[in-house]
């Protein structure tokens, strides 16, 4: 079940109308949300069920061993290498069998209906991380195996995260601290109605205007058509898919009380690939280097070290988003520019530039800005095409190219690149009125207002006309589900 999904929606509205009349019922709410979860998860495979329940027991059982303080190393690793196996089984036993397949050795090739259980990165990173801090004391087990269950699996979070600390959520569980009413009802309305325009407008319109390139880029029909407008079209699809997944995420938290982190902060504003994972996919970035670059030995190593810690974050990292190389390849790149930033740090001329003032200042900050854009774009076709003979043809387009094919197919429709101008200068006024939220990854949480009832209605009103324009000028036919389904 998808957020764009009709059921979803009728399961939504009933959801939050059962809590509404049970919030002060504690067992009873739980066991409704718990219920509803599940029903959201198997709804088109109930089998996933099965898959979904067993993490959450092995992995509840597995802190339970650990608190015992008897041989805790051994659990910890019993339940990271179950989560790790079954991960990868599901994930990259296709990409195994094909590549020992193109090496003529004789191996079944899997069916082309193998369906990657969707959510399971998630939620396995999730149960992996909830273990890691049981085992370091970060956070006490939980006793209660349903209680545990619930947080694992809650609907809004479970496909796509953000991925949540258990401080984020778990915690918040108990009978003493479980939320009795919505928080901030206007921010939860006003993430869901930008969540939902993101997807459904501007997401599924660029899908439609590039998918056909992306299908035949090494075709005759793209033969001279220059790509590089195509894959700036895909970076602002994955951005407003993902970040409009997160908007609604965050938002129905919001509706059942629950604040979560947020996973975006205009990552195309970074002027470094090390500020691009500061802003892109937050959670997952706090994920990787608590969990993995920290263990493999972080920045205490020396330089050389150093480096290499992050290229095999960034690689590992890269793996994990799809059974694919050219993902490994992709995180390779990123790998790859991280450690050329850090390099490039040390250079007398980048502390110059740094302290440079005046409209210097700002032309360099913009230099880095298209610098790095371009960089995060020349990755991108290698996420976007997994098929690695495809990645480079795309990105010999970028170079080389018929002048009278520079703007054809998708890149030639002027009411889409009117539609994303009208949506980045409402994001400029943002930033103009918030200018700490463009610029400061840790910007100050903003005072909230003391509005009066005239503006509090408009406000209202217009989140109201931000879902009106998500359903009216959504494309037509089938939806196309959220990128990071897949993972």
């Amino acid at each position: 079940m998808s957020f764009t999904d009709l059921p979803f929606l009728i399961l939504l509205a009933t959801v939050y109308a059962l809590w509404l009349c049970c919030r002060q019922h504690y067992r009873l709410c739980a066991a409704m949300l718990l219920a509803s979860s599940l029903i959201f998860y198997g709804y088109h495979q109930k089998w996933l069920l099965a898959l979904l329940l067993t993490y959450c027991v092995v992995n509840w059982a597995v802190s339970c061993w650990i608190v015992r303080r008897k041989q805790p190393g051994l659990a910890l690793a019993a339940g990271v290498v179950f989560n790790l196996i079954v991960l990868a089984y599901w994930k990259y036993t296709p990409l195994v069998l094909r590549t020992l397949a193109g090496f003529d050795l004789e191996v079944p090739v899997p069916a082309r209906d193998w369906a990657i259980p969707f959510g399971i990165s998630f939620y396995a990173f999730t149960g992996i991380a909830y273990m890691v801090d049981v085992y370091r004391g970060i956070t006490p087990a939980e006793t209660s195996l349903w209680r545990y269950t619930l947080s694992a699996v809650f609907f809004p979070h479970l496909v796509a995260g953000p991925i949540l600390r258990p401080d984020d959520f778990l915690t918040k569980l108990k009978p003493a601290t479980m939320p009795a009413r919505t928080d901030e009802p206007f921010e939860a309305m006003l993430l869901l109605a930008r969540g939902y325009f993101k997807k459904t407008v501007l997401a599924d319109r660029l899908a439609l205007a590039i998918d056909p390139f992306f299908a035949h880029v090494a075709g005759a029909g793209t033969e001279g058509v220059w790509a590089l407008p195509f894959v700036y079209l895909y970076a602002l699809q994955i951005y407003f898919d993902f970040s409009g997944y997160t908007d609604i995420a965050r938002g129905l938290g919001l509706l059942f009380g629950y604040r979560w982190p947020d996973n975006f902060n205009l990552p195309y504003l970074a002027t470094s690939v090390q500020d691009f994972w500061r802003r892109w996919h937050m959670t997952l970035s706090l994920f990787l280097k608590d969990y993995l670059y920290v263990p493999l030995g972080g920045s205490r190593h020396g330089w050389w070290r150093t480096n290499l810690n992050l290229m095999l974050t960034m690689l590992l990292g890269g793996l994990w988003h799809g059974a694919s190389w050219s993902f490994l390849l992709w995180g390779g790149i990123h790998g790859t520019l991280l450690v050329g930033h850090r390099c490039w740090q040390l250079c007398p001329l980048s502390a110059r530039l740094r302290e440079a003032t005046g409209w210097r200042r700002w032309a360099w900050r913009a230099f880095c800005i298209a610098l790095t854009f371009h960089g995060v774009c020349l990755a991108w076709c290698f996420f976007r095409l997994t098929v690695l003979s495809q990645s480079f043809t795309c990105v010999a387009k970028w170079f080389v190219f018929d002048p009278e094919k520079m703007l054809v197919g998708g890149a030639a429709d002027l009411s889409l690149w009117l539609l994303l101008a009208a949506y980045g200068i409402g994001v400029a006024l943002v930033c103009v009125s918030f200018p700490s939220s463009a610029w400061e990854r840790d910007a100050a949480p903003r005072p909230r207002l003391a509005w009066s009832p005239l503006t509090r209605g408009f406000a209202w009103g217009g989140c109201a006309a931000l879902l009106v324009l998500a359903a009216v000028l959504s494309p037509g036919g089938e939806k196309p589900p959220f990128i990071y389904f897949q993972f």
